[in-house]
């Protein structure tokens, strides 16, 4: 039998880019066979009162929105047991970068998926330890998240 792991879906959807790689992610995770994609935490879909900022950007800046969100994401993140990151190296995201911080503090692994044409990217120096395995895209439908080990990814820090 498979065990089927809890992911927090972290990513970053503020551009087309970024929706494309965000959306290629998830279909490649919701075929894992080492994934529980039904109970996945996918932020954007556990926004504070279910209120969709893509359709309303105006409540990102309200206060309770803010918190509310950010307090839901802790508890995405503490119920899960991986953190899977949709890492663009050329345009790192703050969010993400916090994301993981957490996660690292609370002793959960972390997956970075990374765009297959990526070689040796740049990636800033407190992350590229913090991740437990980067994987490209491409093997994402096929990694296996049962057998997580460190591997140290070979990026120039900055």
């Amino acid at each position: 039998m498979t065990v089927k792991n809890i992911l927090y879906f972290a990513c970053s959807w503020f551009s087309p880019a970024e929706t494309e790689f965000m959306k290629k992610g998830q279909a490649a995770l919701s075929q894992n066979p080492t994934v529980d994609w039904d109970n996945t935490f996918r932020p954007l879909d556990h926004q504070y009162q279910n209120i969709d900022v893509t359709k309303h950007p105006e409540k990102m800046k309200e206060p309770e929105w803010q918190v509310g969100t950010f307090r839901n994401d802790l508890l995405g993140i503490d119920r899960a047991d991986i953190v899977c990151g949709m890492f663009l190296p050329q345009n790192p995201d703050s969010g993400m970068a916090f994301e993981y911080g957490y996660a690292y503090a609370n002793h959960k692994p972390i997956v970075s998926v990374i765009p297959d044409d990526v070689v040796t990217p740049e990636i800033n120096l407190m992350l590229i330890p913090s991740v437990t395995h980067y994987v490209y895209l491409s093997d994402l439908a096929t990694f296996n998240f049962n057998n997580l080990e460190f591997d140290l990814f070979p990026a120039t820090a900055y």
